[in-house]
């Protein structure tokens, strides 16, 4: 069965699939946090596998690397069992990452998040990491953002209150939990977390004070009725949005190359 991962080949088989035109690798940058007392610790590099596994299907060409984790979850500490980053052992970390990668002959290079904390530290470093090595296609996926604004529209689509995709062990995370390893989701400790519209003053309280200090459960949305089929609508929604962020930053680089060498 083909793999897209680059740690289950062998080095032979990762210098052929080069030498016959995989050019891309798919970075993900997941955490080793809490999501609430029903998801496991490693819930954002099981989404991370999943979604640098697909996006690499998807582009063609395409491998992922290992999931980097943990992250920057310092807003996570405040529940045992998480693990963060400082910032620029994050950075050198995914310079790293690139480094080998352009190394070892790929030419776009791809960095996404399956964790909310990771997002702007990864567009942040992309921009200096684009000079660093200009030979090098290195762009980001979809925004933070843009996540938060695609699963309000799911949230509608779904006929779910708002909030219920909360953006952290909420609906949604759950749902795609059970769709892709269900026996992970502890069922029987679903709780429903904060529940409401994510305000500027909110997210802001949410990265400074910690998770805590909105949900004292680690919960951002409602988990209760999470259901393994929308976990499948969701996961593939945000994979289509994904794909076109990532497919339409690489045009934009490309195009922008184009217009330097005239």
């Amino acid at each position: 069965m083909k793999t897209y991962l680059l740690e289950e080949m062998t080095w032979t088989e990762i210098r052929e699939a080069v030498e016959q035109g995989a050019d891309t690798v798919i970075i993900c940058a997941a955490s080793v946090e809490q999501h609430g007392p029903a998801l496991p610790e490693n819930t954002d590099t099981i989404l991370g596998y999943a979604e640098a596994s697909d996006l690499a299907k998807r582009l063609g060409n395409a491998l992922a690397a290992p999931v980097i984790r943990p992250g920057l979850s310092a807003h996570h500490m405040c529940f045992p069992g998480s693990v963060t980053l400082r910032p620029e052992v994050f950075e050198m970390v995914v310079e790293d990452y690139v480094q080998s990668y352009v190394q070892h002959g790929f030419r776009r290079i791809v960095l996404i998040s399956s964790h909310g904390g990771n997002f702007r530290a990864l567009e942040e470093i992309a921009g200096r990491l684009c000079e660093k090595y200009p030979e090098a296609c290195i762009v980001t996926g979809c925004s933070l953002d843009e996540l938060d604004a695609s699963l309000a529209e799911m949230e509608q689509a779904e006929g779910l209150r708002e909030g219920t995709c909360g953006g952290h062990a909420c609906d949604w995370e759950t749902s795609v939990m059970m769709y892709l390893d269900e026996p992970f989701v502890r069922k029987d400790r679903l709780q429903t977390g904060y529940v409401g519209p994510l305000t500027g003053e909110l997210l802001a309280r949410f990265f400074k004070e910690g998770v805590e200090s909105v949900s004292p459960i680690g919960v951002m949305g409602d988990p209760v009725n999470a259901d393994r089929e929308r976990g499948k609508r969701y996961f593939y929604h945000l994979q289509d949005m994904q794909e076109k962020a990532v497919r339409d930053h690489i045009r934009r680089w490309e195009a922008q190359k184009c217009a330097q060498k005239k």
